[in-house]
């Protein structure tokens, strides 16, 4: 056998263990390496419990208003890139797996009018602060303002409520793209 050919082999040979190699980790493959039962499993919850509590007060605080409350929403949900931006997939990527606490909406319409980020403990940590400073300056840059509350074990709705009022009418003052 002449060099080629045992290369040319040994290729193949390679080729077809890391083919089925990618099929074993489920990776590759198409749609046919998903054949079969899948680990996805439904959660319990969709909000923590001190998600869950501000979202009852939220909802209160509202009263019969026009604003619609949706929880966990997904960053680039709310967003969009004018055709032709520079670099857009890579802008999508940076808040793709990003969501919010809350977003207010107009119920005729379902604009988005405000995002609501309860911040906890975790908020404390520099990673978080940075990940929430870039989430700040997104929404900023998109017109969207973002109200942050701390997470409490109760709540003022009467407080909430002008907090939200004034947020979304833009009187709330803001502090390096932060409403507080």
């Amino acid at each position: 056998m002449n060099n080629s050919l045992l290369w040319l082999v040994v290729g193949l040979v390679v080729l077809a263990a890391l083919s089925a190699l990618m099929k074993r980790m489920g990776t590759g493959g198409g749609p046919r390496a998903l054949e079969g039962a899948l680990p996805y499993r439904r959660k319990d919850y969709l909000l923590s419990k001190a998600e869950r509590s501000f979202y009852e007060v939220l909802r209160q605080a509202l009263g019969e208003s026009d604003v619609l409350v949706f929880a966990k929403v997904r960053l680039l949900d709310l967003l969009w890139l004018p055709k032709g931006t520079a670099k857009a997939q890579s802008l999508r990527n940076r808040v793709i797996s990003k969501h919010v606490d809350f977003v207010l909406c107009d119920r005729r319409e379902l604009r988005p009018l405000l995002v609501i980020e309860l911040d906890d403990k975790s908020h404390d940590e520099e990673e978080r602060q940075t990940r929430d400073a870039f989430v700040d300056r997104v929404l900023g840059a998109a017109g969207l303002p973002i109200l942050h509350l701390s997470a409490r074990w109760t709540y003022s709705t009467r407080e909430l409520s002008e907090q939200v009022r004034a947020a979304i009418s833009g009187a709330a003052v803001a502090s390096g793209g932060r409403t507080r």
